[in-house]
């Protein structure tokens, strides 16, 4: 095996020996040197003795032999020397012995099958950037599975207006979860895994007993209603399709606002089932059908692709698909309407 390294190292504070025997390394021609010479190197230092270097390696003592020779001819140094009990390291090798140990260590737990995650004894926080949307869908069961694993925290962060790529590739998102590519805005850059949590139709929703509701199939669009946009605008993504004329007089960014508006106004408005049903149960809000055709809003969780295999990633995947996935569909009089 050779590599091929260019290494820059800038010193910010002094640095010991270990430190400098590793930059020596590093300064080598590793495109001409044979990496598989560290093994037997390695086994000289633990069994300080050709023969038995070679049994543990399973390779002969003439070929281990031949191995040793040519770290002395690229090292520029015996290495070891004989001695009364064997094999004894010189001082160049004994400079050598730590960073190579470990290097041999770090590389062969990287190659090594990543562990099983267990959430009961895990300790680790995971972080989400969601929209307010996609964490009233997921929250509120994903903190009750979590609240039997002592060692997992869980942390949401407000969905930035610009798409956090960057904090997903370097780590410290684990995951996005949200409506994306409805607008320009909203794109999500190619290259990421994504999986469709939930997909939301919508449904009316108004003050209990507000006389709109009660024949949702012939609403009124010049009534006043309430928009929620997210990303600040002033038209959905059905309007423009079906080209809607609705006399919105509210616009909020935010889903949380609507049931304190809606049960206390006579405002009405389109929202998601889901985020509606979790309105209904808590406040003062009638639930209804929407009669026009629509497409539903695709929730879908998002990552970056050398997250895939990871075992804690792939556990906290799961567990959000099942918390948003464990809401019971709106009941008939509140269900989807058809076109």
């Amino acid at each position: 095996m050779s590599v091929e390294l260019n290494l820059k190292v800038h010193l910010k504070a002094p640095i010991d020996r270990t430190d400098v025997e590793m930059m020596k390394i590093h300064q080598m021609n590793l495109a001409n040197f044979d990496l598989n010479l560290l093994r037997v190197l390695d086994a000289l230092f633990l069994e300080q003795s050709v023969g038995k270097a070679a049994a543990r390696l399973r390779l002969s003592q003439p070929a281990t032999s031949n191995a040793l020779a040519r770290l002395r001819d690229a090292l520029e140094d015996p290495l070891f020397v004989r001695g009364k009990t064997g094999m004894v390291p010189t001082a160049r090798a004994l400079e050598l012995r730590g960073p190579l140990t470990l290097a041999l260590r770090q590389l062969q737990e990287a190659l090594n099958p990543p562990a099983p995650f267990s959430p009961a004894t895990a300790q680790q926080t995971f972080v989400i950037a969601a929209s307010d949307h996609a964490q009233l869908i997921v929250l509120p069961q994903l903190a009750m599975e979590l609240r039997r694993y002592a060692g997992l925290k869980l942390r949401v962060v407000p969905l930035p207006r610009d798409f956090p790529s960057t904090e997903l590739e370097s780590g410290e998102l684990d995951l996005v979860i949200g409506v994306f590519d409805l607008a320009p805005g909203d794109r999500a850059p190619r290259g990421l895994k994504r999986q469709v949590l939930v997909k939301e139709h919508f449904v009316l929703a108004g003050r209990k007993r507000h006389p709109a509701l009660r024949h949702p199939e012939r609403l009124d669009l010049s009534l006043p209603q309430l928009h929620v946009a997210p990303r600040g605008g002033t038209e959905g993504s059905f309007d423009r399709r079906a080209k809607l004329k609705r006399n919105v007089v509210l616009y909020t960014p935010h889903y949380l606002v609507a049931p304190w508006v809606l049960a206390s106004t006579d405002l009405i408005a389109a929202l998601p089932e889901r985020v509606a049903r979790r309105f209904a149960e808590a406040f003062p809000i009638q639930l209804a059908p929407v009669h026009l055709a629509h497409e539903p809003l695709r929730v879908q969780q998002m990552w970056h692709p050398h997250r895939q295999q990871q075992p804690a990633h792939r556990w906290l995947r799961e567990a959000v698909l099942a918390a948003a996935n464990a809401v019971l569909p709106l009941p008939a009089k509140a269900g989807r309407g058809s076109g």
